[in-house]
């Protein structure tokens, strides 16, 4: 008899241990889906610049500008090109708008791991800003102390648009993590978009060296 009350209870106490475990466990899951970090990609970003993957067809909003390691990147061209505000009528999710008073955004490019400036794009026509043709590229080789290289574009299968006539600019300075989002598509709707995560892309000295979809919507 007494074998069989002791069995009893430490049957007792099993199930109870057991009930206490997955009590445990369930806040930790309810835990991870409150701590999913929903966000306004669109207001939080803070450049206009899009990178261009070239393993797909779409481009991708950037929380940051790589070109940030230099202080003063936001006003290079300040000398040649007068700020005028642009009123936007691209639909929410395709573009950021310009934050401050820069006049450019700068188009990226990856692939095979190696991240590119592609391209040079204003909010006015460049030539009629620049007295020299094409001096936006040697502007902002300056900045960079990096040379566009033209002979890199016969080893990649590049889109028309997201060249120049300079080529490519190896960003070889970007030692940083940056957030990206797919653009929203023409018919697609926002809410859905919001809900898209983001991608987390770590380089150092250009190269990517981590990549991972993350928790930030």
């Amino acid at each position: 008899m007494l074998f069989l009350i002791c069995f009893m209870i430490n049957c007792q106490n099993k199930n109870t241990n057991s009930k206490e475990n997955e009590v445990k466990r369930i806040p930790k899951n309810e835990h991870n889906v409150k701590n999913k970090n929903f966000i306004n990609f669109v207001k939080v970003a803070e450049t206009s610049d899009m990178l261009y993957l070239n393993d797909s067809s779409s481009y991708y909003l950037m929380n940051e500008s790589p070109l940030k390691a230099f202080s003063d990147y936001r006003d290079i061209f300040d000398a040649y090109y007068e700020y005028v505000p642009i009123d936007f009528d691209m639909g929410a999710g395709s573009f950021i708008p310009p934050r401050g008073n820069t006049s450019y955004w700068t188009q990226w490019f990856l692939t095979n791991d190696t991240l590119y400036i592609s391209n040079i794009k204003f909010f006015k026509d460049p030539s009629k800003v620049f007295p020299i043709p094409d001096i936006q590229y040697t502007i902002l080789e300056g900045l960079t102390q990096v040379k566009f290289n033209n002979d890199l574009i016969r080893k990649y299968d590049i889109p028309d648009r997201i060249l120049s006539k300079k080529g490519l600019m190896p960003a070889i300075w970007v030692n940083d993590i940056f957030v990206i989002k797919k653009t929203r598509e023409a018919n697609e709707d926002y809410e859905l978009w919001m809900k898209t995560p983001c991608i987390e892309l770590v380089f150092k000295n250009g190269k990517l060296i981590s990549e991972r979809t993350t928790d930030i919507y």
